[in-house]
């Protein structure tokens, strides 16, 4: 989070112990300072008073974010200004994990990581190793519910998003719970629904052919190959057509021109530890990989994602 102090902030001493807090989290990376330079002089006054022992760290951090202010750019996440009048509520929010609800925390967590790795989001790994980002169970069909709930628990700034999957049976059928989707948005909840069907429908050919068994994976990979991306992108890769006992209904014009034997190599899918292999894989991935084996959007949608992550860290 990009946060400024205001110059009636630092030339009043009531609130030192909170932005002294803050300073620390500056320091620490997990949020960055905001300094225009006409606040340098107030800000280097504020640190000899409150923290001469250890000015010349801070003095440095001071500088280089006064420097760098002047790079930014409107793709940059905005600004969010702490002011003596609202200190005690933003700190408390500043001072808390930016949550993302997920329906499962296990593998949507494997999922952010390895998307994180390819795109080299260094500061999103860092955060969700320094549990400055909390992956959160929504649990299916709560998802929507405990998105809404780690919302409104924040006072003033709102670091809670969500990421769903779409479980769309074909491109252009509506998301699940569309209706709620829309409902949290329109109360400003930041939600990324996945285009594709899953996440699982995110991973590249190098990561299938990493599941066990290689063989059999590679000959499902094989028929996987002969689909349209379209068939691909919502294709259920975990289970195949198992569970459903062949193409189920609602798929039947999607997979109408699939060749019978493709259909039935990829009967058992790959499995339900795809997103485990997926992150184990991912430092050998690119986007490349994904835009070629998965489409030429992907790249750009994760990329969006991304983007949503930084908003609430």
């Amino acid at each position: 989070m990009r946060v400024e102090l205001t110059p009636a902030l630092l030339e009043l001493d009531a609130h030192a112990e909170e932005v002294i807090l803050l300073l620390h989290h500056f320091r620490k990376g997990r949020h960055e300072w905001a300094v225009t330079p006409l606040l340098v002089e107030v800000a280097e006054s504020f640190i000899d008073r409150h923290l001469p022992h250890r000015g010349s760290i801070y003095k440095q951090l001071l500088r280089k974010a006064a420097q760098q202010y002047a790079y930014r750019t409107t793709a940059d996440p905005p600004i969010e200004q702490v002011s003596p009048e609202d200190v005690e509520d933003l700190v408390e929010d500043l001072n808390r994990p930016a949550v993302l609800v997920v329906e499962s925390n296990d593998s949507d967590r494997r999922f952010i990581r390895g998307v994180a790795k390819i795109l080299g989001a260094v500061d999103i790994l860092q955060a969700i190793e320094n549990q400055w980002l909390i992956i959160g169970h929504g649990g299916g069909g709560d998802t929507c519910r405990r998105a809404r709930e780690e919302y409104e628990s924040f006072r003033r700034v709102k670091r809670a998003a969500a990421l769903l999957d779409s479980d769309r049976w074909a491109p252009g059928t509506p998301e699940k719970n569309a209706h709620r989707v829309q409902e949290l948005r329109a109360l400003g909840i930041k939600i990324h629904v996945l285009a594709l069907r899953e996440a699982e429908n995110y991973v590249p050919n190098k990561t299938l052919r990493a599941v066990r068994p290689h063989r059999e994976s590679s000959v499902r990979l094989g028929h996987l190959r002969r689909l349209t991306p379209d068939q691909r992108g919502y294709f259920d890769m975990k289970h195949g057509f198992k569970k459903t006992q062949g193409v189920p209904e609602q798929q039947q014009q999607l997979f109408a021109d699939a060749a019978s034997d493709v259909l039935d190599g990829l009967s058992e899918g790959f499995g339900q530890d795809l997103l485990k292999v997926f992150e184990s894989t991912a430092d050998r991935l690119t986007e490349a990989d994904l835009a070629r084996d998965v489409g030429e959007a992907v790249p750009g949608e994760l990329r969006g994602l991304v983007a949503m992550l930084r908003e609430i860290l």
